[in-house]
């Protein structure tokens, strides 16, 4: 059981990479990151509750008024997580976008197994854990610094929105852990990702509806040319909240962090390396591939 969820956890690192380009090229056609979003979601929503609907015969309601709030909050942290990634794909390129977040879900990781958050049993947190955050650290500026000058999208001071993939990170590992939370107080992941789907999307439509720009690029979606990839973004985000929302309470969240950190990593390397999915090829530099297998090595060592 436990080897099913590693695998399943490696699989679903290596998709997110990929949902961020599928999201990225959506964003340029239908002209704002938030539409695409919305997109992306509405699609994920139709999926996840579809399946839910098949199998909530195995959920528990009973406690239901019992949950605590955070347990219905993930599709806030979705939703920022994602729009965040879109929004920086094309601004710091494509390994930033994806080794930034990593800094932010390893962080907020080793938080919520220090202090027990969202449900968790809490763990000391030692020594060498602190030496492998520094590791990672110094693994993401080793690619973060050379990559800077290689990055796609507008000159100038990138710091603001390398802090931004950082909290995007945290925004992710904060909706693994509370649709984890979620998943074990309903007995059901199928139900808690259709739940968290849901309310990111409703949470679209409220945005949507307050911004004209976007209630137009919304209004077009029927119009706009389709390549069908680009709206595969839905579908990757739903079977990724289902699998997240699987697999956090049989492994934890530092476990599973660590093994789709593994799968980011691999990933958005062959997306630079071989200009796949559409982005534009890259070298990666023999100092990066050092850094990112320090980024690795760090994670190890902290879990």
């Amino acid at each position: 059981m436990i080897g099913f969820f590693i695998l399943l956890t490696l699989l679903i690192g290596i998709s997110m990479p990929v949902q961020t380009a599928v999201n990225s090229a959506l964003d340029k056609t239908l002209g704002t990151p938030l539409s695409a979003s919305f997109a992306a979601f509405s699609i994920g929503t139709i999926i996840s509750t579809v399946i839910a609907v098949c199998t909530c015969g195995s959920a528990d309601f009973s406690l239901v008024r019992d949950f605590p709030w955070y347990a219905w909050t993930g599709g806030i942290c979705g939703v920022t997580g994602i729009t965040l990634y879109i929004v920086l794909f094309p601004r710091i390129g494509s390994v930033q976008t994806i080794l930034l977040p990593i800094l932010g879900q390893i962080a907020t990781g080793m938080l919520i197994d220090l202090f027990g958050w969202f449900g968790m049993s809490a763990k000391p947190l030692p020594l060498s854990g602190i030496l492998g955050f520094l590791l990672v650290v110094a693994g993401v500026c080793m690619v973060v610094i050379k990559k800077s000058e290689e990055a796609d999208g507008p000159k100038g001071s990138k710091l603001p929105f390398q802090l931004l993939g950082i909290f995007a990170g945290v925004m992710i590992a904060s909706q693994s852990a509370m649709n984890g939370a979620l998943a074990s107080m309903l007995r059901s992941p199928a139900v808690a990702s259709a739940i968290s789907f849901i309310s990111s999307t409703l949470i679209l439509i409220v945005i949507v509806l307050f911004s004209k720009r976007d209630r137009e690029c919304v209004r077009r979606i029927p119009s706009v040319p389709k390549v069908w990839w680009q709206w595969t973004g839905g579908v990757i985000g739903s079977g990724i909240v289902l699998g997240f929302a699987a697999a956090a309470p049989v492994l934890g969240v530092g476990l599973m962090t660590i093994i789709s950190i593994l799968g980011q990593l691999s990933c958005s390397v062959a997306i630079d390396r071989f200009g796949l999915i559409g982005v534009r090829k890259r070298k990666i530099s023999p100092i990066q591939y050092a850094g990112l297998a320090a980024v690795l090595a760090g994670s190890i060592i902290i879990y």
